[in-house]
């Protein structure tokens, strides 16, 4: 008896280990769980498809239907700049982007042309979008929307195609390709690609040749960046973009002509220092030695600011060239001295001072020093030269009659009568000098003379004389009103009137015009009858921000002087609504006039009851 007991209970045990056994071999078997990621599909904002992938697989391409429309590609961003690889691992939710254009598209009878800068001549031609003639035209083809241009190109060469005045730009975002079939990179953005305006931005040349380019274009297709800060009705074809333009070339070969001995030259652009005009003169130029190119200038505190450069090739005057220097060339003991922006481009100054920039042709390094104590010398301002009665550049200098006045940091006169092919300069003399002194020694007074170079709105009446000469010629005579400004050194000229209303001045604000006022008439105070104060009616909400711009008369580039709060008046009925710190700020939406007076130079806002 004991003996089978033992034996059941041995049996039992097997029996156990044999069905434990067989338990853990058959979940062993058992498939793992496979993790899948969406991808999903859209036209626009609407969802198309979404298909779950497995982690590590590939998505499906397939062609959507869209009534009176054409599928064209699917894209990785919704901008449709990069092409969707269906061959690529899906390894996260994924965003797919289909572009479609319309099946009937009209005639297109715009013109194109070529427009940039660079070493070949078209584009040295162009200089920028300057010049627009034939030799700058695409070729239309004449039983489709394409169009075909042929140039050389050198290396750094920066171009695209647009309709003049820079309209309708067909830049870096509508090339198909920007390389060789051999991998050989020929093109590339003058900047990073990323958002709508991409599109626009230059093409940047990397290999000399002879290209052919066609541009095939869209026309019902076009969009526009209306949420651009600058973008209004009356410009919107600065800011057309078409997904389905696109943009191709072939490279012909070597460049038919030959790439000329240039000269290239840098200059300082900025904010204030050149009203972010490119003025190219001696207060502005670097000075080029031994591999190396200098510039000694005072700048502002907040000055922001740049470099550009020009190129001369031949006898040709100096045109815009292209390169720049920017914050992301500072060398690591410079950069403390600026904010740079976030791109990397401007930079802006931390304190006011004489700032030493030293550019390393070679290393495209940028070298920067700062001696805060050494501030511009305190001067007096004269006109000088044949326009007048006085004996030819004799009788002017040091005489009231022709010493320009201080008027808001700046320097006029007015009321000149100027003969035709008269001349004229400014001339600066240390504060209350009588006399120029003697040359060389430390009893000259003399501090600089501006001429055309220097000058920014002298309009159609004033030249250069030519011939080397930058004399200021008179073309029409008349009476002029002359401004100065020493900071910039910057020479404008207006006609003579005879009334107050000496100034332009416009509403500058983020509801108003995303500030950007641009000149524009709708933007700008108009004088009463009696000439004493600007007015102009606005409608405001709670979230409303803005300032006033004061430009003088005629002015149509740079920026004027910002006027906010500090120059709030005591007249208004609404003034406590505005805010006594920084800019106007609203805290009650409504309708106000708003008010400058000229005499005391402070603004005044009124309810306006409708």
């Amino acid at each position: 008896m004991k003996k089978m007991k033992f034996f059941s209970l041995t049996l039992a045990v097997l029996l156990a280990a044999f069905t434990l056994f067989s338990c853990t071999k058959d979940d062993s078997n058992s498939e793992p769980t496979k993790e899948t990621v969406d991808v999903t599909f859209y036209d626009g904002e609407n969802v198309l498809k979404t298909e779950k992938v497995e982690k590590g697989g590939k998505a499906t391409n397939f062609t959507p239907e869209k009534a009176e429309y054409d599928f064209t590609g699917w894209y990785a961003t919704p901008n449709y700049v990069h092409k969707f690889d269906f061959e690529a691992a899906i390894n996260k939710p994924t965003k797919v982007f289909g572009l479609f254009s319309k099946s009937v598209q009209p005639v297109d009878t715009r013109e194109y042309y070529l427009v940039g800068s660079g070493l070949s001549s078209l584009l040295h031609k162009s200089n920028w979008g300057k010049v627009y003639d034939d030799s700058l035209k695409m070729t239309k083809s004449e039983d489709k929307n394409e169009y075909t241009f042929t140039t050389n190109l050198f290396k750094d060469d920066q171009f695209q195609f647009s309709m003049q005045g820079w309209n309708n730009q067909r830049g870096f975002g509508y090339l198909e390709k920007t390389a060789l079939a051999d991998g050989t990179e020929v093109f590339a953005s003058s900047q990073t690609i990323g958002d709508n305006s991409s599109l626009r931005v230059n093409i940047k040349v990397l290999l000399d040749g002879n290209y052919t380019f066609t541009l095939k274009t869209h026309p019902a297709d076009d969009t526009y960046e209306a949420n651009h800060p600058s973008y209004t009705e009356e410009n919107k074809e600065a800011f057309n973009i078409n997904y389905n333009d696109r943009l191709t070339w072939v490279r012909n070969g070597d460049s038919t002509e030959e790439k000329q001995t240039t000269i290239t030259e840098y200059y300082i652009k900025g904010a204030g220092i050149t009203n972010w005009q490119n003025m190219y003169n001696a207060s502005t130029k670097f000075a080029v030695a031994d591999g190396k190119a200098k510039l000694s200038v005072y700048l502002k505190a907040n000055e922001e600011f740049m470099f550009v450069s020009t190129v001369k090739i031949g006898e040709e005057p100096a045109k815009d060239g292209t390169e720049f220097i920017f914050g992301n060339q500072l060398d690591d003991a410079s950069k403390d001295l600026f904010t740079i922006r976030a791109d990397g481009k401007n930079m802006t100054t931390k304190k006011a001072g004489t700032y030493t920039f030293t550019f390393d042709l070679a290393s495209k390094k940028l070298n920067a020093t700062l001696d805060d104590a050494k501030t511009p010398v305190a001067a007096d301002y004269y006109i000088d030269g044949t326009f007048g009665d006085e004996e030819a550049w004799k009788g002017y200098c040091f005489n009231a009659k022709y010493k320009l006045a201080e008027n808001k940091g700046k320097f006029t006169i007015s009321n000149v009568s100027m003969k035709k092919d008269s001349e004229f300069i400014i001339q600066a003399f240390k504060e209350g000098a009588t006399s120029r002194g003697e040359w060389g020694t430390d009893t000259y007074t003399g501090l600089g003379s501006y001429n055309f170079t220097y000058a920014n709105g002298a309009g159609e009446n004033f030249s250069a004389v030519g011939g080397g000469n930058n004399n200021i010629k008179v073309l029409v005579a008349g009476a002029y009103d002359i401004t100065f400004d020493p900071y910039s050194k910057i020479i404008t000229i207006a006609a003579h009137t005879e009334s107050n209303d000496t100034l332009d001045i416009y509403i500058k604000g983020n509801e108003v015009n995303g500030w950007k006022h641009e000149f524009k008439e709708e933007y700008r105070m108009k004088i009463n009858a009696a000439e004493t104060q600007y007015e102009l009616e606005i409608t405001v909400t709670a979230s409303s921000e803005f300032g006033l711009e004061i430009h003088q008369k005629g002015e149509t580039t740079g920026y004027g002087t910002f006027v906010n709060t500090s120059k709030m008046g005591q007249l208004g009925d609404a003034n406590e609504l505005f805010g006594t710190t920084g800019n106007f700020k609203c805290t009650t939406p409504g309708t106000y006039k708003v008010v400058y007076n000229i005499a005391t130079e402070t603004v005044d806002f009124f309810r306006v009851v409708k």
